[in-house]
């Protein structure tokens, strides 16, 4: 996973000298006028350390130990669901392929990526009765489920480390017609990372096994449904990059 580094103080030297060093290791390095200043969910070293490598190496071996505890959430979020394990992992490798198609910047990759991994967040507080159940859903347990983004994004934005993902954790249910959940937004009133998720999202599910329904859809399949749904519950412009790139495809 991405690790974002910042670096606090007016070292312009040392700020190179760590980007430099951080060539090649999946690192973001930024610079940043207080620690408080500093994005979500990163790293702060203070300018004029004086060995640059031990710097870079604790600030990286700091950003493992957050990324391990945010995978472990994800498994933990899919377990609960009955998911496969490593089913929000493979959503989020998807997002970064997608990210990779679209040219994304640092800043965005680095949100999406930590997005994808936690975007059901809030299914940990609906009812096993509900989430869990194969039959059809009353109308107040359908209610009850399409809360959960509202429960997620609540969660995060609480948390200063994740609250850039607010946006994709209370919107990846929205389709750009407007009749997804749970606000009914519509085009470009949905957050665009949301909108990458959202496709990315029903890709996975629908190449996955799941418990509320038989069989699995092929690539073909799948990608046949994103390009019916387009401009319907998919962003059009998205929607075709994503069969386009063949991101999907590209699983390893």
């Amino acid at each position: 996973m991405i690790k974002r580094i910042a670096i606090v103080g007016d070292g312009e030297p040392f700020y190179e000298a760590v980007t430099e060093a951080a060539k090649g290791q999946d690192a973001q390095v930024v610079r940043v006028t207080s620690a408080d200043d500093a994005p979500p969910g990163t790293t702060v070293v203070l300018a004029g350390c004086e060995d640059t490598g031990r710097a870079l190496e604790t600030a990286l071996a700091c950003g493992a130990q957050g990324e391990g505890l945010l995978c472990l959430l994800a498994e933990a979020i899919d377990c609960r669901e009955s998911f496969r394990p490593g089913s929000s992992l493979r959503v989020r490798d998807h997002a970064m392929r997608f990210a990779d198609a679209l040219g994304l910047s640092e800043d965005d990759r680095f949100t999406l990526e930590r997005g994808a991994l936690i975007r059901d967040i809030g299914k940990l507080k609906v009812p096993n009765d509900t989430l869990l159940k194969e039959g059809l859903l009353t109308y107040e347990e359908w209610e009850i489920l399409h809360k959960h983004p509202h429960f997620g994004a609540d969660a995060v934005q609480d948390v200063p480390a994740l609250k850039d993902t607010v946006d994709i954790v209370r919107r990846h249910h929205e389709c750009y017609d407007g009749t997804g959940y749970p606000d009914g937004l519509e085009g470009d009133a949905i957050p665009y990372l949301a909108r990458i998720v959202r496709i990315v999202d029903v890709y996975c599910a629908m190449t996955s096994k799941r418990h509320y329904r038989d069989g699995v859809s092929t690539h073909d399949e799948a990608a046949e449904h994103l390009r019916q749904e387009q401009g319907k519950h998919f962003d059009p412009e998205l929607t075709q990059v994503f069969i386009d790139k063949q991101v999907g495809q590209s699983e390893a």
